[in-house]
């Protein structure tokens, strides 16, 4: 058996098959064709299977290990067919509830595309994480969220490095989120002012259960070393800077890993260091 072409691999060498194919697929057979035909770059098939996709969840992160705004384009146009097979006049049945990226890079070209797909108007889950972000202008994630902002429950933008300049482009539209319920913004490059305005503008955000937000960059030294002082008393001063304005459930402020034990120092009721500062 071990001579034997897969069967994902020969139905790749005939696009028109391949496609004529989907609606008899054994699903079990759809996360290897779709596997390949992502690698492959086999863009009308990558289109087709998206459209006829029978789980709930598509892993198109962990695939884009180099960035392709093609193939990246044909995963948002399946999406946009699949919905329009499932609508009928009132209700859509199956609406796209979570566009989770990961590991990848994306330019300023991807992110144009985020707001003007149909497909991700509904969203009730985003997450960009560990993105390397190819571009200092971040305002269509903020179109995004403002399309979103009645929907959406959970933000994960955790290690996409975001600098201040960057999220003053989405925080106004983050403010109108309302039912947002948890949010991480870990493993980004935030000041002190910066993240005192990004609480201010939640003020509003009732429903919130989970926060994680970075320590502030003023907490390290040079290389990286966190100082203990600052890092207790930024924390606090934050922690204070929420509660007067809404009771927080549950709020975590971290630093990045430690460069030598690789734990987190975390303050929620108070400091908690890694190891190596003990």
């Amino acid at each position: 058996m071990s001579g034997q072409t897969p069967p994902t691999r020969t139905l790749l060498r005939n696009e028109a098959l391949a496609i004529s194919a989907l609606e008899k697929l054994p699903w079990t057979l759809f996360p290897a064709l779709f596997k390949d035909a992502f690698n492959g770059r086999h863009t009308r098939i990558v289109k087709a299977m998206v459209a006829a996709w029978p789980f709930p969840c598509l892993p198109v992160g962990t695939l884009m290990k180099t960035p392709n705004l093609e193939i990246f384009q044909a995963v948002l146009d399946g999406v946009d067919m699949h919905l329009k097979r499932e609508f009928h006049p009132g209700s859509l049945k199956t609406p796209l509830e979570t566009l989770s990226i990961t590991n990848c890079d994306l330019s300023q070209t991807d992110l144009n595309n985020f707001p003007w797909s149909h497909s991700l108007r509904q969203l009730k889950h985003l997450a960009l994480r560990d993105i390397t972000l190819c571009t200092s202008c971040l305002k269509p994630l903020g179109v995004l969220l403002e399309n979103v902002a009645g929907t959406l429950e959970s933000l994960d933008l955790q290690g996409c490095s975001i600098k201040d300049s960057q999220l003053t482009d989405f925080i106004p539209a983050l403010s109108k989120c309302s039912q947002l319920t948890r949010v991480n913004f870990w493993d980004n490059d935030f000041s002190m002012p910066i993240l005192k305005n990004l609480l201010g503008h939640t003020a509003n955000l009732t429903k919130m259960n989970v926060e994680q937000y970075p320590a502030p960059m003023q907490c390290y030294f040079g290389l990286g070393s966190v100082s203990e002082g600052r890092f207790a008393q930024l924390c606090l001063e934050l922690m204070d800077t929420l509660r007067a304005l809404r009771q927080p459930k549950r709020i975590l402020f971290s630093t990045d890993p430690c460069n030598e034990c690789g734990e987190r120092c975390v303050y929620d009721l108070g400091p908690r260091l890694c190891p190596c500062l003990h």
